[in-house]
């Protein structure tokens, strides 16, 4: 049988494997001596991690902070309220201004309808730029 990773060693020492697995890997250790001693650093290292003395701190932070920022009663409207109104409305109106520009952008006309020949999107001048050169900005460029 091969020797388990290390994974498994972790975990069968945690006792965070099933039963199956458990029985299978303890038969394992009882034939094969290199992963005893592996699992043995691993308890060892358990053990001395967990005899470590806590380290305390000298203030309580929570406490402090709750001084410093008393929690304030949250009021939560009553139900069926009208207080969402103004919200939906100024959303409903920046949704319809925004329409509304976007058509005065294009002309009033919709996208669909501007020719494909029109649309340079390889030209060396993007869309609104300046021109470098008079021969780099001629409508007639790209188009038929």
């Amino acid at each position: 049988m091969t020797c388990p990773v290390f994974d498994d060693l972790s975990a069968f020492a945690d006792d965070a494997v099933e039963s199956g697995e458990r029985k299978r890997l303890a038969a394992h250790f009882l034939s094969c001596s290199h992963c005893q001693d592996r699992l043995n650093q691993l308890m060892a290292a358990r053990a001395a991690l967990r005899a470590l003395p806590s380290p305390t701190l000298g203030v309580d932070l929570a406490a402090r902070f709750m001084d410093m920022h008393p929690a304030a009663p949250r009021k939560r409207p009553a139900r069926g309220s009208w207080t969402l109104w103004p919200q939906a409305g100024l959303t409903v109106a920046a949704l319809v201004s925004g329409v509304w520009l976007g058509g005065l952008l294009a002309g009033g006309a919709s996208v669909a309808a501007v020719p494909v020949s029109v649309v340079r999107a390889f030209d060396p001048v993007p869309p609104g730029g300046l021109c470098a050169a008079p021969e780099l900005c001629r409508f007639s460029k790209g188009t038929r």
